[in-house]
């Protein structure tokens, strides 16, 4: 855990008055990315303001910390003109004009925006222009290829129906301030939104066209990963207290829909009650946050993990192949030790180097209730060890001071900060100072790969790398999303153990595949088409 020393001090504002508003709760996110092509990750804290929201208010910016190496940072929001104020909470990162230098989306309760990178260590806003703007209280987002044109596309995860104005409350004699959150329940969903890019700057609202509106979900988180094996994205969305949505090729009927300046579009369906990740195998809807996604059972098909409230238990959904997956919870042994916890921010990611996923997740209730019942305000993280197996074993209470102090845990991001070939992370909380952890696990090799399309999307997201000597599968995709309000690192990690001088093959979404032989531990950039790049 870096301490001020690092230059990394961030805490995020947000409005805790004591009537419990449902605005309050869902605190910010993360954005790892390398905004000025020095090779090294920079760090973005999303900000709340002071409610109702008031633009002109600029007491509570975001703030961007430029990566100087070595496990230092600097604050240069202001100097950058990445200047976001309002009642922000997620991020995505993408280079969406295909320059060389990533792009950043930011969701919001109120509007969102859109920050172009111009390349010269400024952004501008450019909401307006590429038509981004959502007007509803959105939670996460993603960029990725929908369409499989060679441009990002971006999906929109909307939440809850709510007002800042005149926000609903739910009055209780027995807490200490007279009130208690209100549940989700009381209040109506509101559509997500899909938008395509006309390949021209623009962003296209699709919804209705690709057959995702209506739904009125309550998303909160969202992923898009190829889950079936065929190169083409599926988008998982998490829901809060209802079913989860999947959203692939119909299985009958119309694949497509014509739509005035981008052609043919694609036809989605909910597949996620036919797939079983809709439920958990009880057959009920669970309060579902943040994704985790990664082949943790190295079966060569992507997995689904996901947290929840308190006194329900996180779940994990194993990929059976042809959407079909099985509710691993139990067997996984990541039930009962998440059933004390409210689980928000969570990744799959490799500790040690070993070539299995292991699993890290931030928890924290969404208000007070030690009144009311033993349930904990801040909670400690976890860290889970694969077993390699298929089951995990919580190792928080040796992993480090992070892990055994309590928090109010939201938004989390992985990513090689120090370029030391080990996964680091920032998390976001409430009331407290947010996080940045240094990876310091004894372990073994690995390689960090930076994708660069040519026939692909810019940033490859979509592209799924293979350890081909491997017979137990090594595969690791790029997906779109994940976590909870939060964008982690762009890249690709293969933990290696001991090995080197290996064959690596990278299956593009364009369908382009190359392969690599000798591929030694570093950091690389992997360019479609052309030979890898060792950069460190």
């Amino acid at each position: 855990m870096l301490g001020p020393e690092s230059g990394f001090a961030f805490q995020r504002f947000d409005d805790i008055q004591g009537q419990r508003r449902i605005l309050e709760t869902n605190g910010g996110g993360v954005a790892l990315f390398d905004f000025d092509g020095d090779g090294l990750l920079d760090i973005y804290m999303t900000n709340g303001c002071r409610l109702p929201v008031r633009l002109d208010d600029h007491s509570t910016p975001g703030e961007l910390f430029r990566n100087l190496g070595g496990m230092k940072f600097e604050p240069i929001a202001s100097d950058s003109l990445l200047v976001q104020f309002g009642q922000t909470h997620g991020c995505a990162v993408g280079d969406f004009n295909a320059d060389g230098f990533d792009d950043l989306y930011l969701t919001a309760f109120g509007r969102n925006t859109f920050w172009q990178n111009n390349g010269d260590g400024t952004f501008s806003d450019v909401t307006d222009s590429t038509g981004s703007a959502v007007p509803q209280w959105s939670s996460s987002a993603a960029f990725a290829d929908l369409n499989g044109d060679g441009h990002l596309d971006l999906y929109v995860v909307n939440y809850l129906d709510e007002s800042d104005e005149s926000p609903r409350l739910c009055p209780e004699k027995r807490s200490p301030d007279g009130y208690t959150g209100c549940p989700p329940t009381l209040f109506d969903g509101v559509d997500d939104v899909l938008f395509l890019s006309d390949g021209a700057g623009r962003l296209v609202d699709c919804t209705k066209a690709c057959g995702i509106d209506g739904l009125n979900g309550k998303g909160l988180g969202v992923a898009v990963v190829d889950l079936d094996g065929d190169l083409k994205p599926e988008i998982y969305v998490a829901n809060d207290g209802e079913a989860n949505f999947l959203f692939g090729p119909p299985v009958e009927g119309v694949r497509s829909t014509l739509v005035p300046g981008l052609g043919a579009v694609p036809r989605f369906e909910d597949r996620a009650l036919a797939g079983a990740v809709a439920l958990n195998e009880d057959g009920f809807a669970q309060a579902s946050m943040g994704i985790a996604v990664g082949d943790c059972d190295r079966n060569g098909l992507a997995d689904l993990f996901l947290t929840h409230f308190f006194g329900d238990t996180n779940t994990l959904y194993l990929n059976r192949g042809n959407f079909t997956f099985e509710d691993s919870t139990r067997g996984s042994r990541l039930g009962t030790t998440s059933r004390q916890s409210l689980g928000f921010g969570t990744a799959f990611l490799d500790c040690d180097n070993n070539g299995w996923l292991d699993l890290i997740v931030a928890n924290g209730h969404v208000d007070d209730r030690t009144w009311l019942r033993n349930e904990p305000y801040r909670m400690r993280p976890q860290l889970y060890r694969s077993r390699r197996d298929g089951s995990f074993e919580d190792v928080s209470d040796w992993s480090g001071e992070f892990f055994r102090k309590a928090w109010i845990g939201r938004g989390l991001a992985i990513g090689d900060l120090d370029r030391d070939g080990r996964i680091d992370a920032v998390v976001s909380h409430q009331q407290d100072s947010s996080v940045a952890l240094q990876n310091e696990t004894a372990g073994g090799n690995s390689i960090v790969l930076r994708l660069v399309g040519t026939r692909s999307n810019r940033n490859g997201i979509g592209t799924v790398v293979e350890v081909v000597s491997d017979v137990v599968p090594l595969r690791r995709e790029l997906v779109g999303g994940a976590g909870f309000q939060s964008a982690s690192a762009q890249e690709i990690h293969l933990g290696l153990q001991k090995r080197s001088d290996l064959t690596i093959r990278i299956n593009w979404p364009s369908g382009s595949v190359d392969t690599h032989t000798r591929t030694n531990p570093g950091v690389w950039t992997a360019i479609e088409r052309q030979g890898p790049l060792r950069t460190k």
